[in-house]
C-alpha cells in the first residue's frame, strides 16, 4: 500500500512538473511597431517618453499594431511599411538551429509583387553617452542599429561548406550581446505603386518563426490605401558626405547608390570630377571615366532590373541631387577645381578666365545627360563651407555671380550659420542655404522664400546647449529615435525647402564595434582647450560589408529607416494638403505632436515635440485616413 501512494504521488508530482513546464514556455514570440528600440540584453525599451529602464513585456504583449493575436499594418502604394518581430529566450539553454518565414501578402488571391525584406537586427554597445546630451541621451545599453539582410543570414541546421557562415541563433554568437534575452527581426515591406498591380483593402500572410520543430505564427494584416505617394523622390533630402561613395569601387557604389534609393535619401557627394590636364597653352578635359561611371545614376538605369533594382522607390528615375565638382582654395588649405591660386590670384583676367571656361565646358557636357526636372544640379564650394569672416562672404559673393551668369540651371549653395551681416553681402548670389538649425529664423525663413532662396534644416535636431550646433549630423545612436524622423515634419513647419544631414558612413568599418563616430579635439573651433567630444552614431547611417562573418554587403540602419519614414509621411502632408488646397488639416496634425524645435528659444528645451512612438505613429495614420477619406470624395 505505501509502495502504491509513493508510486501515485510521483505520479502527480511528475504530471505537475509537466503543467508547470508548459505554463513556461522556452521561448516566445512578440511584435513591436518599427518606432520603438529596446534593449535586447534586458528588454528594457529605449524610446518611449524617456521611460528608460522600463520592461518592454506589456508592449510586447500588446501595443498599438499588435493586439496580442495579429499585427495590423496600414500603407499607401508607393512606400514602405514596417515592424519587428521578437523572439525572446526564457531559458539558459541557446536556441540554436532558428529559422524565420515569411511569405508574401494576399488579397483576394492576389499576391503583392514584392516580398517581404527580413533583417537581423545588430546591437551596438553604448558604453558612453554622448557629449553635450546630459538630458536627452536614453542612457548606456545595447541600441538595435544594424540591419543585417537576411541573405547573409544562415538559417535552421542545413549544414553550410568551405567558408563562414552567420547562424541565425540565440544568443547571437557573433554579436556578443551580454546576456542576451531576445533577438530581434525587422520586416520591411514594400508596397508597389502601380494601381493595376496592388488591390485597395486587407492583404494577409504570417512570420513564422521555427525552432527545434516547433513552430509559433503571427498573423499579419496590411490595409492598403487607395492612394499613393510619389513614385519618385520629390523631396530630395540628402546626407552629404565627400568621397565616400566616390572612393568606392564601382561595385560598392552601385550597392550604396541603390540602397539610399530604396530609402528614399539622397546622396550629395561634390567629388566625381572628369579627368583635367593643363598643357603649355591651355588644358583638356576627359570625361572618359566620369561618363562611364555616372551616367547610370543620371539617367536612372542604375536603378532598374538591368542592374539588379528589381523593385522600390524610384524604380528607373535619375539621382535627385548632383553636386558639380567645382571648388575654390579653402581655409584648410585646400585647391580649387579647377585649381586656379589662392585667393589673391583667383580674379585675375587670366584665372578667371581659366575658372569660366571650366564651367562652360562642365555646363556643355551634362545639360544632355541630366534632366533639370528631375536631378537638382547645385554648386558647393568646400574651401568656403561655413566660413565666417567678410573675405571668404565677399568671395562667395563673386563666385555666386560667375555661376548664375555661366551656369544659370545651378543653384549656388552656401553652408552654415550666417548673421544678416554676411547675408547683406551674399543673398543676391546664392539660390540655396543649409541654414544651421539653431540659427532658423521664421521671419529670415520667409524673407528669404520670397526671395527665390532654397532653405535646407542643417545639423542636430535638439541641442542642449549652443556648442552642440556647429555638428553638421543629425543623427545620435543615443537620442531619441523620433528626431530622425522629426527632421522632415520640420521641415513642414517651418517650410523650408528639405534637409541635409552630414555623413553617411562615418566610421563604417569600426561601427559594428563601436557606436563612437567621432571625437573632436576643440569641438568645431568653439572650445578654448583640447575637450574630447564622444558622438554615438553621428553621420553613421549604414554598416560597411566584409566586417561580419558573411556580411558582404553595406547595411542600413533603425536610424536610415525611421529618416525613410519621415520621408514618406512628408508626401502624405504634401498629398492632403495638395486636396484640400490649404495647409489647414495638415497643420492641425503636426501641431498636435511638434512645436517650435528650432533657433535660439529651443536651447535647451527638450519638449519641442513628443517623444512618444504611439502619437507620432497615430498621426501618420490619421493623415492616410484623411487622404484616403477625401481622395474617395474627389472620385
Amino acid at each position: 500500500m505505501v509502495k502504491y501512494f509513493v508510486c501515485l504521488l510521483s505520479f502527480f508530482f511528475t504530471i505537475n512538473m509537466v503543467m508547470a513546464n508548459d505554463s513556461i514556455p522556452q521561448w516566445s514570440v512578440g511584435i513591436l511597431p518599427s518606432s520603438v528600440r529596446i534593449d535586447p540584453s534586458t528588454n528594457h525599451i529605449f524610446d518611449k517618453e524617456y521611460n528608460k529602464g522600463q520592461s518592454a513585456t506589456e508592449l510586447l504583449q500588446r501595443n498599438w499594431i499588435y493586439d496580442g493575436k495579429t499585427a495590423s499594418l496600414k500603407s499607401a502604394r508607393g512606400e514602405y511599411v514596417s515592424f519587428q518581430l521578437v523572439v525572446t529566450n526564457h531559458t539558459a539553454t541557446p536556441l540554436k538551429g532558428i529559422s524565420v518565414a515569411m511569405l508574401p501578402f494576399k488579397n483576394k488571391g492576389k499576391q503583392l509583387e514584392a516580398p517581404p525584406e527580413l533583417f537581423l537586427e545588430w546591437a551596438v554597445k553604448v558604453s558612453t553617452t554622448s557629449t553635450g546630451y546630459p538630458r536627452a541621451t536614453l542612457g548606456k545599453g545595447w541600441y538595435p542599429d544594424a540591419l543585417i539582410p537576411f541573405k547573409y543570414i544562415q538559417q535552421g541546421t542545413v549544414p553550410v561548406k568551405n567558408g563562414w557562415l552567420y547562424p541565425l541563433q540565440l544568443p547571437d554568437f557573433n554579436n556578443r550581446i551580454d546576456d542576451q534575452q531576445s533577438m530581434i527581426i525587422w520586416v520591411d515591406q514594400y508596397i508597389p505603386f502601380e494601381k493595376e498591380k496592388v488591390i485597395d483593402g486587407k492583404y494577409t500572410t504570417a512570420i513564422t518563426v521555427t525552432i527545434n520543430n516547433i513552430t509559433k505564427s503571427v498573423p499579419v494584416e496590411l490595409n492598403v490605401w487607395d492612394f499613393a505617394i510619389p513614385a519618385e523622390n520629390r523631396f530630395k533630402a540628402s546626407l552629404q558626405h565627400e568621397g565616400f561613395v566616390s572612393h568606392m569601387s564601382e561595385q560598392d557604389e552601385l550597392e550604396i547608390y541603390q540602397l539610399m534609393k530604396r530609402n528614399r535619401v539622397c546622396i550629395m557627394d561634390p567629388t566625381y570630377k572628369p579627368v583635367m590636364k593643363k598643357n603649355g597653352t591651355g588644358f583638356t578635359v576627359d570625361w572618359t571615366a566620369f561618363d562611364s561611371r555616372m551616367s547610370k545614376y543620371l539617367t536612372g538605369k542604375a536603378f532598374t532590373k538591368a542592374y539588379g533594382y528589381e523593385y522600390g522607390p524610384g524604380y528607373g528615375t535619375p539621382v535627385e541631387t548632383f553636386l558639380l565638382p567645382f571648388d575654390v582654395y579653402g581655409k584648410h588649405d585646400t585647391r580649387g577645381w579647377p585649381d586656379i591660386g589662392k585667393p589673391d590670384v583667383e580674379r585675375n583676367s587670366a584665372n578667371r578666365a581659366e575658372y569660366t571656361t571650366v564651367v562652360r565646358k562642365v555646363r556643355e557636357h551634362l545639360q544632355p545627360l541630366i534632366n533639370l526636372k528631375t536631378t537638382d544640379v547645385t554648386v558647393y564650394l568646400n574651401g568656403l563651407d561655413e566660413s565666417y569672416f567678410p573675405e571668404a562672404w565677399d568671395r562667395m559673393a563673386y563666385y555666386g555671380a560667375l555661376f548664375k551668369k555661366e551656369y544659370p540651371e545651378a543653384k549656388f549653395r552656401v553652408d552654415g550659420s550666417y548673421n544678416d551681416s554676411a547675408m547683406q553681402v551674399i543673398e543676391h548670389a546664392i539660390s540655396a542655404w543649409a541654414v544651421h538649425t539653431i540659427d532658423f529664423n521664421q521671419e529670415n525663413m520667409d524673407k528669404y522664400n520670397k526671395m527665390g532662396i532654397n532653405q535646407w534644416l542643417y545639423g542636430p535636431m535638439i541641442y542642449e546647449s549652443k556648442i552642440n550646433s556647429w555638428v553638421g549630423s543629425s543623427t545620435f545612436t543615443d537620442l531619441p529615435l523620433v528626431n530622425d524622423r522629426a527632421i522632415s515634419w520640420s521641415v513642414w513647419k517651418y517650410k523650408a525647402r528639405s534637409w541635409i544631414s552630414w555623413g553617411m558612413g562615418a566610421g563604417w568599418k569600426a561601427g559594428w564595434y563601436d557606436p563612437e563616430t567621432w571625437k573632436s579635439g576643440n569641438d568645431g573651433g568653439n572650445a578654448k582647450a583640447y575637450v574630447p567630444k564622444i558622438l554615438n552614431g553621428n553621420a553613421l547611417l549604414m554598416y560597411s560589408g566584409g566586417i561580419v562573418p558573411n556580411v558582404s554587403g553595406p547595411c542600413p540602419s533603425v536610424r536610415l529607416k525611421t529618416m525613410r519614414n519621415g520621408v514618406q509621411e512628408y508626401e502624405y502632408m504634401r498629398l492632403l494638403a495638395g486636396l484640400d488646397k490649404n495647409d489647414n488639416r495638415v497643420n492641425a496634425v503636426v501641431n498636435s505632436i511638434i512645436d517650435l524645435p528650432f533657433g535660439n528659444n529651443a536651447i535647451g528645451n527638450l519638449d519641442v515635440w513628443s517623444y512618444d512612438p504611439e502619437k507620432w505613429d497615430n498621426a501618420r495614420i490619421r493623415l492616410g485616413e484623411l487622404i484616403s477619406q477625401s481622395a474617395r470624395k474627389s472620385h
